[in-house]
């Protein structure tokens, strides 16, 4: 019988790719909403669980019934970093009462290895955006714990073919000016990842990854004023990122990174090969 699985984050563009993966592949899905309108997004046989990575305490035991637990969920609210170290430290605490260790996929992101002039592959040097250095922080604490079996994925930016491939932040700009816009960056290229093809990265890290390790997930690299030019016919419109920062918040600090993905580890060791690549 296949492993059952429960994904955080399940009902979102990422997650919700994933729970469609697995359940494809025959496992036994589980999806944590904390809402009921969540919890109507979730396909059947999934099963839902209720509760919310903010309140780990209402719904943890659930850890017990499963084989491997897919974390995905992330706010964009200041204290992000710790309710994701509350929510595992939660999970810690129930690993640690299993009689086997817990199998977690734990999800970073580009964004981790800030700017690098060279290829970016799993060996680079971290360096980190500061709204998401809590990401490293948190996943380094996951894997001093010693029931815990700790893989991790990080996605370049991931997006959709029904959204042109385009992240939601330019569909935003659109409506927002009327027309494409992007940060007035030299250069300005993006690393991209479809939700389908990522999300058969994560089933490929749960079944044939190995513990401690991390895979980077990146399809291709698109320049920004081509990407954005896609979504209108009139010209693509350049600001200063830091109109970005006053909108949307710091974190968009994320798309003005000079960043060249390696994605040859996955595809090497796992077999990945992703479909979609945007171009």
């Amino acid at each position: 019988m296949h492993k059952r699985v429960l994904v955080t984050g399940g009902t979102g563009s990422i997650g919700s790719a994933i729970v469609a993966e697995l359940l494809a592949n025959h496992y036994q899905v589980d999806v944590l909403c904390r809402s009921q309108q969540s919890a109507e997004k979730v396909p059947a046989p999934a099963k839902v669980v209720t509760g919310d990575i903010s309140a780990p305490q209402q719904w943890a035991e659930h850890i017990q019934q499963i084989d491997v637990l897919i974390h995905t969920a992330c706010g964009f609210a200041e204290d992000m970093g710790s309710i994701d170290r509350q929510f595992l430290q939660a999970v810690a605490a129930q690993a640690a009462l299993r009689s086997e260790p817990l199998l977690m996929l734990y999800t970073t992101g580009c964004w981790t290895f800030g700017s690098q002039p060279g290829l970016i592959n799993e060996q680079s040097q971290p360096q980190s955006i500061g709204d998401f250095q809590w990401m490293l922080n948190n996943s380094q604490w996951l894997a001093t714990q010693p029931q815990i079996r700790l893989r991790r994925v990080s996605p370049a930016n991931v997006v959709s073919q029904e959204q042109q491939f385009a992240m939601p932040i330019l569909h935003w700009e659109l409506e927002r000016h009327g027309q494409p816009t992007i940060p007035d960056i030299a250069n300005l290229a993006w690393p991209l990842v479809e939700r389908r093809d990522l999300a058969r990265l994560y089933r490929l890290v749960l079944e044939q990854g190995e513990d401690g390790e991390e895979y980077i997930g990146c399809a291709s690299h698109i320049p920004a004023v081509t990407l954005a030019g896609r979504l209108a016919d009139n010209a693509v419109k350049r600001v200063a990122i830091s109109d970005w920062f006053a909108t949307y918040g710091t974190w968009t600090e994320g798309y003005g990174l000079h960043q060249k993905l390696c994605s040859e580890k996955a595809r090497t060791n796992l077999g990945w090969q992703p479909e979609f690549s945007g171009a």
